[in-house]
């Protein structure tokens, strides 16, 4: 019985333990941002991205996530991302902005998630990117903290993508150890059952087109591909280290390892019962 009490309880610590210290990643070359101003797919791709990353908090009136855009007029191709909150059901006591400058001086656990506008629909510009990257290590204590982030579209000129906000060097999601393309992908694009569990359909992510992939996945799962199985959208309960993302079990599969170490536990103890009575 001991045995049995020491394993669980030792599960329980880890599992608490793992739940600290991991936060909610959500990439994705889409740009929701842009596409949720006039399309129910695109509101449904932010809606799932917000909802992730922020624990289903994102509208609930009292607590607050941080969106990250220039404070620049939409140019050519563009919009403001920022004006797509709205058809989420985001309002002003949802949600702070920060441009570059602001980004520089915030206080980042003051928020649930960090969720960062694209470079292509939205206005997300080199000096935003910059910023972050500046403070990359902060991101990296924030994540580890249980906080989330969430960031869409970043590239270069491509013929992928539109990369006019992003013409000063920079690197596309350099404020995460994460390895990213600018790629021509293969519409139509299809979900993953780790995607599918998010509530996403093949047809919600295939209602235009991606801007960038991601060539290595790290710690995170795929959450959608192009016909070409280059992966589009990345999510996952990560820690940030020296080594990159690593991922962590979900709460369900912390629950399930649990059972299992009582359910062998139980089953040592039974075998030890029938020893003794033999």
């Amino acid at each position: 019985m001991k045995r049995l009490i020491s394993i669980t309880t030792a599960c329980a610590m880890l599992a608490a333990a793992g739940a600290a210290n991991a936060g909610k990643v959500y990439l994705t070359g889409h740009d929701p941002d842009f596409h949720a101003q006039g399309q129910l797919d695109g509101q449904i791709q932010l809606q799932t991205a917000l909802n992730y990353v922020t624990g289903g908090t994102y509208n609930n009136g009292t607590t607050k996530f941080l969106w990250v855009e220039s404070n620049l007029a939409a140019t050519s191709g563009h919009l403001v991302g920022f004006n797509g909150l709205t058809t989420v059901g985001v309002g002003a006591g949802n949600v702070d902005r920060v441009d570059a400058a602001g980004f520089a001086g915030v206080n980042l656990n003051s928020y649930s998630a960090i969720v960062v506008a694209s470079t292509f629909g939205g206005m997300l510009t080199s000096a935003e990117i910059n910023a972050m990257i500046a403070r990359s290590g902060d991101i990296a204590a924030y994540i580890n903290a249980g906080h989330g982030l969430a960031a869409f579209a970043e590239c270069f000129q491509t013929a992928a993508c539109n990369g006019s906000n992003t013409l000063v060097p920079t690197t596309p999601f350099g404020y995460l150890p994460i390895t990213v393309t600018s790629v021509d992908t293969v519409a139509p694009y299809h979900v993953t059952a780790f995607g599918a569990s998010l509530g996403l359909t093949d047809d919600v992510v295939s209602d235009c087109c991606t801007h960038n992939s991601f060539s290595a996945i790290g710690g995170l799962n795929i959450v959608d591909l192009d016909q070409e199985n280059v992966a589009t959208t990345l999510a996952g309960d990560v820690t940030v280290g020296t080594g990159g993302l690593s991922g962590t079990p979900e709460p369900a599969t912390w629950a399930m390892m649990l059972m299992g170490f009582g359910g062998l536990g139980a089953v040592l103890r039974h075998r030890r019962v029938r020893a003794f009575t033999a």
